[in-house]
């Protein structure tokens, strides 16, 4: 039975998710853990293998008899040589990291690595939303805003590897605001969490009153988080629901130049935002997609939804790449 089973891993800056996952894609056992981005790659690395033994115990199964890992990692990756290239938001040390060997020398089981949006794309495409379409783009909102794109059924990582970088679309070239890029006016700096926090803070900045800034420190410990959103509006925050509403216009636009471009069956929206908002988030994001559609015959026909999997969706992802790939 065990056999059967593969661990998916969806390594964040600020939080580790591992879960043993069965073929049909349920997770036995989920552990969690914070990041700790400041201990390094060796600290970090401590605590991925901490959180991987952690679910296997929760699942009542001992590692090495596992099928093997799959672990999606914010940043590029070399998925042949099982390397990170690049992953900043983990902390020190990370450039060029042999995750798969570590692992494997570590664990004793095979390990199979890839970005973690590809991942979260995946587990959704498989096991979520979009287990009954063959096209489908998922959008996920966080920190920044990356994309997976699954077109025939396959996860398209493009002719040189970058596929899906759509949160560096440019849909306001006249704004002035630039991203960290260098091209001004992408949907990321307008519509991530990161974006949402300077549009606020510019806000407060200004004169205008707004509770953001205290419940920044109160109830998410220096970061404008998805909770934090949630209580704004809650509240009835005016700054926020101004910010948010400019995140919704242009991911809708974005959402409106995918579909434009490759008419997808379905666009999937995750993150912690999407998760937490659930119909409030996604409803002004589809309005606004409708109406950019160059192609309205049917418009509705393209479902624009939010992620089924919500906080699993890369978990289960990394562990569907890890049954296919090992």
């Amino acid at each position: 039975m065990a056999k059967k089973l593969y661990v998916g891993v969806d390594l964040g800056g600020t939080s580790i998710r591992a879960g043993v996952v069965a073929k049909d894609g349920a997770v036995a056992g989920l552990d969690k853990r914070k990041t700790q981005p400041e201990l390094g790659a060796s600290g970090v690395f401590d605590r991925l293998v901490e959180t991987i033994e952690g679910a296997a115990k929760i699942a009542g199964v001992k590692v090495k008899s596992l099928g093997g890992i799959g672990v999606g990692v914010p940043g590029p990756v070399n998925t042949k040589r099982g390397v990170v290239r690049l992953a900043p938001n983990l902390g020190r040390g990370w450039n060029n990291m042999p995750l798969a060997k570590k692992l494997e020398d570590t664990l004793g089981l095979p390990a199979y690595i890839d970005n973690d949006v590809r991942s979260g794309a995946i587990g959704e495409f498989t096991h979520g939303a979009g287990r009954d379409v063959k096209d489908m783009v998922a959008v996920f909102v966080g920190t920044g805003i990356g994309g997976g794109i699954i077109l025939g059924g396959q996860l398209r990582g493009g002719f040189r590897g970058g596929a899906g970088e759509i949160g560096h679309t440019v849909v306001a070239a006249d704004n002035g605001i630039v991203g960290k890029t260098g091209q001004p006016g992408t949907v990321e700096p307008l519509a991530s969490r990161t974006g949402m926090e300077r549009l606020v803070r510019e806000q407060v900045a200004q004169g205008r009153k707004s509770v953001v800034p205290e419940l920044i420190q109160s109830v998410g410990r220096g970061r404008l988080t998805s909770s934090v959103i949630y209580e704004a509006l809650k509240q009835g925050d005016e700054v926020m629901k101004e910010a948010l509403a400019v995140a919704q216009h242009t991911l809708g636009l974005l959402a409106a130049n995918l579909v434009n471009t490759i008419d997808p069956q379905m666009i999937v929206f995750g993150g912690g935002v999407t998760e937490r908002l659930g119909e409030r988030f996604i409803a002004p994001i589809r309005k606004v997609a409708y109406a950019n559609f160059i192609n309205k015959q049917n418009a509705r026909l393209v479902r624009i939804v939010p992620a089924a999997l919500k906080d699993a969706s890369g978990v289960v992802g990394a562990a569907v790449l890890a049954r296919e790939k090992l």
